[in-house]
């Protein structure tokens, strides 16, 4: 496969039993990416012990980039990470998403200028979620993928030109477009629609978003704090003007 360079980065914060668990899973690739960066938004020391044991055997460089807990402040690390990002190619998931063998596989099989590639997740259940953190180990879910593609018969991909379904837990950019638009918005802070916000402004630039259903499959582990730390209205009426406005920069973001 005549493939990009691909830098993969994950959002983490305290939750070490997830994050290894995704380690796990992309350390099993069928490709491997060319780096993996751990974006993490002020977790505390057993987060930095946890990514120093994957270091020793990780099979691709492993980076770990931190920022001071002040707060849901995930649009700065994601900034962070793409600035540190080595390759042209991004794939952006969170760190308590268990990535399909070939998730990275699917998502560069599908790398192309000019576009923004949306994928989707399925969640875990609670049980089955608190199975995986207690025994910490991870078999891929190929069982999974085979019933998706024999109900399915085919895989599909569309081009919806809007941001419906926008998920950051698993999206895929070229950097240079995340640097045309500024990346993410900083003055968004706590829980709310970011990911869409900074979809809609690579729409404006002109990228193509596209849904990518039954390929790059990631499995969302299980929690309940969907409220915490949240902003979510602020941050709704922050997305409606970036609509309203169809700004394509951030207006804190890359370039600070």
């Amino acid at each position: 496969m005549n493939a990009p360079k691909v830098s993969l980065f994950l959002t983490t914060y305290n939750w070490t039993e997830a994050l290894s668990l995704c380690l796990q899973s992309i350390a099993t690739q069928s490709h491997l990416p060319d780096e993996v960066i751990v974006a993490d938004d002020g977790s505390g020391e057993a987060t930095k012990a946890i990514i120093n044991q994957f270091k020793a055997d990780f099979p691709c460089p492993l980076i770990h980039v931190w920022q001071e807990d002040k707060g849901y402040r995930i649009n700065a690390i994601r900034n962070k990470a793409i600035a540190l990002a080595s390759h042209p190619y991004i794939i952006q998931i969170d760190g308590d998403i268990i990535c399909d063998r070939h998730f990275v596989k699917d998502h560069l099989s599908f790398a192309k200028a000019n576009r923004l590639v949306i994928g989707r997740r399925t969640d875990i259940s609670a049980l089955a979620t608190d199975q995986f953190c207690q025994e910490l180990k991870y078999d891929h879910l190929s069982s999974f993928r085979s019933k998706a593609v024999a109900i399915m018969h085919q895989h599909l991909l569309y081009d919806d030109k809007k941001v419906k379904g926008v998920r950051g837990c698993n999206m895929a950019y070229w950097r240079d477009d995340a640097y045309k638009v500024n990346g993410y918005e900083e003055s968004m802070t706590g829980k709310g629609p970011d990911d869409k916000e900074f979809a809609i402004r690579l729409i404006h630039a002109g990228i193509k978003a596209y849904n990518l259903k039954f390929y790059a499959i990631a499995q969302h582990l299980y929690h309940g704090d969907e409220g915490l730390r949240n902003n979510y209205g602020d941050n709704q009426r922050w997305y409606a003007k970036t609509i309203k406005a169809r700004r394509i920069e951030a207006l804190k973001g890359l370039n600070k």
